[in-house]
Protein backbone atom coordinates (compact mmCIF):
# COMPACT_ATOMS: atom_id res chain seq x y z
CA UNK A 1 0.00 0.00 0.00
CA UNK A 2 1.55 3.24 -0.93
CA UNK A 3 1.32 6.03 1.97
CA UNK A 4 0.79 9.61 0.93
CA UNK A 5 3.98 11.49 1.59
CA UNK A 6 2.29 14.54 4.38
CA UNK A 7 4.36 17.86 3.40
CA UNK A 8 5.26 19.43 6.41
CA UNK A 9 6.19 23.91 6.39
CA UNK A 10 8.81 23.64 9.51
CA UNK A 11 10.05 26.81 10.41
CA UNK A 12 12.31 27.76 12.75
CA UNK A 13 15.36 31.05 13.19
CA UNK A 14 17.72 28.05 15.02
CA UNK A 15 19.48 26.04 12.17
CA UNK A 16 20.13 23.38 14.61
CA UNK A 17 16.67 22.91 15.32
CA UNK A 18 15.41 23.15 12.14
CA UNK A 19 17.72 20.19 10.98
CA UNK A 20 16.87 18.01 13.79
CA UNK A 21 13.10 18.56 13.48
CA UNK A 22 13.51 18.03 9.85
CA UNK A 23 15.51 14.53 10.04
CA UNK A 24 12.50 13.38 12.78
CA UNK A 25 10.13 14.31 10.51
CA UNK A 26 11.81 12.46 7.64
CA UNK A 27 12.17 9.97 9.10
CA UNK A 28 8.44 9.39 10.50
CA UNK A 29 7.68 9.21 6.63
CA UNK A 30 6.58 13.07 6.38
CA UNK A 31 8.08 15.47 4.11
CA UNK A 32 9.78 18.25 5.47
CA UNK A 33 10.23 21.53 3.93
CA UNK A 34 12.22 24.59 6.03
CA UNK A 35 12.48 28.19 6.22
CA UNK A 36 14.06 30.40 8.72
CA UNK A 37 12.08 33.46 8.15
CA UNK A 38 8.26 34.27 7.69
CA UNK A 39 9.11 35.64 4.66
CA UNK A 40 10.66 32.29 3.33
CA UNK A 41 7.72 30.66 4.39
CA UNK A 42 5.63 32.98 2.89
CA UNK A 43 7.68 32.00 -0.84
CA UNK A 44 7.72 28.59 -0.07
CA UNK A 45 3.79 28.29 0.11
CA UNK A 46 3.00 30.15 -2.42
CA UNK A 47 4.98 27.88 -4.78
CA UNK A 48 3.50 25.07 -3.89
CA UNK A 49 0.67 23.41 -1.54
CA UNK A 50 1.33 22.12 2.57
CA UNK A 51 -0.49 19.60 4.70
CA UNK A 52 0.68 21.13 8.23
CA UNK A 53 2.61 24.16 9.21
CA UNK A 54 5.01 24.04 12.37
CA UNK A 55 5.96 26.60 13.53
CA UNK A 56 8.59 28.64 16.21
CA UNK A 57 6.60 31.61 17.48
CA UNK A 58 9.82 34.32 17.58
CA UNK A 59 11.04 34.21 14.29
CA UNK A 60 12.82 37.26 13.42
CA UNK A 61 10.49 39.10 11.12
CA UNK A 62 7.41 37.91 12.57
CA UNK A 63 5.38 35.17 15.09
CA UNK A 64 4.37 32.21 14.96
CA UNK A 65 0.71 33.16 15.38
CA UNK A 66 0.81 36.23 12.78
CA UNK A 67 2.90 33.54 10.19
CA UNK A 68 0.12 31.42 10.74
CA UNK A 69 -2.85 33.60 9.71
CA UNK A 70 -1.10 34.53 6.71
CA UNK A 71 -0.37 30.85 5.62
CA UNK A 72 -3.84 30.46 5.61
CA UNK A 73 -4.80 33.22 3.84
CA UNK A 74 -2.95 30.71 0.88
CA UNK A 75 -4.16 27.78 2.19
CA UNK A 76 -7.29 27.86 4.36
CA UNK A 77 -7.80 24.09 5.61
CA UNK A 78 -3.69 24.08 6.66
CA UNK A 79 -3.58 23.06 10.41
CA UNK A 80 -0.86 24.69 12.39
CA UNK A 81 1.36 23.81 15.06
CA UNK A 82 3.30 26.36 17.05
CA UNK A 83 6.28 25.77 19.62
CA UNK A 84 7.80 28.02 21.67
CA UNK A 85 10.51 27.88 24.62
CA UNK A 86 7.70 30.90 26.38
CA UNK A 87 4.81 29.29 27.85
CA UNK A 88 3.57 32.69 29.02
CA UNK A 89 -0.33 32.50 29.12
CA UNK A 90 0.15 35.97 26.43
CA UNK A 91 1.74 33.61 23.80
CA UNK A 92 -0.73 30.53 24.24
CA UNK A 93 -3.34 33.29 23.85
CA UNK A 94 -2.27 34.53 20.90
CA UNK A 95 -1.72 30.83 18.96
CA UNK A 96 -4.88 29.85 19.37
CA UNK A 97 -6.30 33.22 18.61
CA UNK A 98 -4.59 32.29 15.60
CA UNK A 99 -6.56 28.99 14.95
CA UNK A 100 -3.35 26.73 15.67
CA UNK A 101 -4.43 23.03 16.82
CA UNK A 102 -1.89 23.44 19.47
CA UNK A 103 1.09 24.90 21.34
CA UNK A 104 4.11 23.35 21.71
CA UNK A 105 6.44 23.31 24.75
CA UNK A 106 10.38 23.99 24.12
CA UNK A 107 12.87 21.80 24.98
CA UNK A 108 10.61 19.74 22.47
CA UNK A 109 9.23 16.10 23.37
CA UNK A 110 9.81 14.49 19.99
CA UNK A 111 7.05 11.59 20.76
CA UNK A 112 4.65 14.17 21.46
CA UNK A 113 5.50 16.42 18.39
CA UNK A 114 5.18 13.55 16.31
CA UNK A 115 2.05 12.72 18.20
CA UNK A 116 0.65 15.83 17.77
CA UNK A 117 1.66 15.85 13.98
CA UNK A 118 -0.34 13.15 13.55
CA UNK A 119 -3.14 13.90 15.16
CA UNK A 120 -3.62 17.38 13.24
CA UNK A 121 -2.77 15.32 10.01
CA UNK A 122 -5.74 13.36 10.45
CA UNK A 123 -7.95 16.28 11.54
CA UNK A 124 -7.68 18.20 8.47
CA UNK A 125 -10.08 16.07 6.62
CA UNK A 126 -12.74 16.28 9.29
CA UNK A 127 -14.63 19.49 10.06
CA UNK A 128 -14.31 21.26 13.04
CA UNK A 129 -12.12 23.35 15.34
CA UNK A 130 -8.22 23.01 14.21
CA UNK A 131 -7.12 23.29 17.65
CA UNK A 132 -6.52 20.92 20.57
CA UNK A 133 -7.30 23.28 23.15
CA UNK A 134 -6.74 22.10 26.86
CA UNK A 135 -4.47 19.19 26.41
CA UNK A 136 -7.20 16.87 24.60
CA UNK A 137 -5.91 13.46 23.47
CA UNK A 138 -7.03 11.05 20.94
CA UNK A 139 -5.52 8.23 20.07
CA UNK A 140 -4.77 7.47 16.07
CA UNK A 141 -3.24 4.36 14.67
CA UNK A 142 0.13 6.55 13.61
CA UNK A 143 0.53 7.14 17.36
CA UNK A 144 3.25 3.85 17.40
CA UNK A 145 5.23 5.85 15.31
CA UNK A 146 5.81 8.73 17.90
CA UNK A 147 6.47 5.45 20.33
CA UNK A 148 8.94 3.94 17.86
CA UNK A 149 11.64 7.22 18.92
CA UNK A 150 13.05 6.85 22.44
CA UNK A 151 12.63 10.04 24.74
CA UNK A 152 15.50 12.22 23.51
CA UNK A 153 16.28 15.69 23.72
CA UNK A 154 16.59 17.85 21.37
CA UNK A 155 19.97 18.42 21.74
CA UNK A 156 21.16 14.82 22.33
CA UNK A 157 19.45 14.73 18.55
CA UNK A 158 21.32 17.59 17.25
CA UNK A 159 24.77 15.49 18.03
CA UNK A 160 23.33 12.24 16.77
CA UNK A 161 22.72 13.73 13.65
CA UNK A 162 26.06 15.94 13.19
CA UNK A 163 28.10 12.75 14.24
CA UNK A 164 25.89 10.79 10.98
Amino acid sequence: MIRHSYRILLVDDDMASLEVLGEVLTRAGYDAVSAETGYEALEIIREASIDLALLDFNLPDTTGAELFQQIKQFQPGVPGIIMSANTSQGVKFDVFDAGAYTFISKPIDLPQLLGCVSRALDLKQQPGPRYQGGGQRRSTGRDTQALQIKRLSIFRWIRIIRHK
